[in-house]
């Protein structure tokens, strides 16, 4: 476990990699974000879209700290200097947990908000999840609670995560008794779904949120399920293409630098985030 806090000056940022999107509605706004490398577009959104926060707490994993931690940390100084340039930034705190299940606990939820508070964030604080279905449960059950409900903002990692847990406001914590018997529905501003970090799932774990997707669409909608059947292995390629691509590759930020394989993914994953919108 540990925290730690970013501050940003408007000084000689570098530019903005604001990446091309495809927003679906839900609940009568268009909150739900999908694209490729949306790190920059993630917190230039928060800051010229949503209501302004005086505390930004990022809540993640290890594993998931160790891959992305410092890419959130650098883009919200980068974007909040482009943002308000002269203004004064807002703090960005961070907490890191252990992975797995056994975090989604009572106990690891008041750990979490006895932080908050020695912290002294306030009711204009906004929470962010980093991570996999654990986690936005977790984290977005501290922000239903937290000074009776704090602004909430998913980022999920697994394929899972992002066509189905995330979607909806579930927020729950595990309990001796069973999983999810604890919890609240508290809907995020926005759910950010960034196809280039399923290049880091284990094999087990993508084919586990493809099951999902196969499923969904196979009740839902026969066209997509067709499309899902034909092209399995463009889908595929998506994800081994982004673990050839170097850490600095921008493949499938825009439109025009998208594959075919890319553009395939992003259109099974937005459809069956779709129907989860719908119902």
């Amino acid at each position: 476990m540990a925290a730690s806090t970013a501050n940003s000056s408007a000084g000689s940022a570098r530019p903005l990699k604001l990446a091309e999107v495809e927003r679906i509605e839900i609940l009568g706004s268009e909150s739900i974000v999908c694209g490729f490398h949306l790190v920059d577009y993630i917190w230039t959104d928060i800051f010229t879209s949503l209501s302004p926060a005086s505390t930004y707490v990022l809540i993640t994993d290890t594993n998931l700290a160790k891959l992305y931690l410092e890419k959130y940390q650098e883009a919200f100084q980068v974007a909040w200097a482009h943002s308000r340039p002269g203004k004064p930034a807002p703090r960005l705190l961070v907490h890191v947990l252990p992975p797995g299940e056994t975090s989604k606990s009572r106990a690891t939820k008041s750990a979490i908000e006895d932080w908050m508070l020695a912290e002294k964030c306030t009711r204009d604080t906004m929470v962010l999840a980093l991570g996999g279905g654990v986690i936005g449960d977790l984290v977005g059950y501290v922000a239903a609670t937290f000074m009776r409900g704090v602004p909430f903002i998913q980022i999920p990692t697994s394929l899972l995560a992002m066509v189905d847990s995330s979607i909806g406001g579930k927020t729950a914590v595990d309990t001796p008794a069973g999983k999810n018997l604890i919890g609240a529905f508290w809907q995020p501003k926005r759910i950010f779904m960034d196809m280039s970090v399923l290049s880091t799932l284990p094999p087990r774990e993508f084919s586990n949120g493809m099951a999902e997707v196969v499923k969904t669409a196979a009740i839902w909608t026969p066209e997509e399920f067709d499309i899902l059947e034909a092209s399995a292995d463009e889908v595929r390629a998506a994800v081994l293409e982004g673990q050839k691509t170097d850490d600095t590759s921008d493949a499938g930020l825009t439109l025009a630098s998208r594959s075919p394989a890319q553009k395939m993914l992003l259109r099974v994953i937005a459809a069956s985030a779709r129907v989860k919108a719908y119902v």
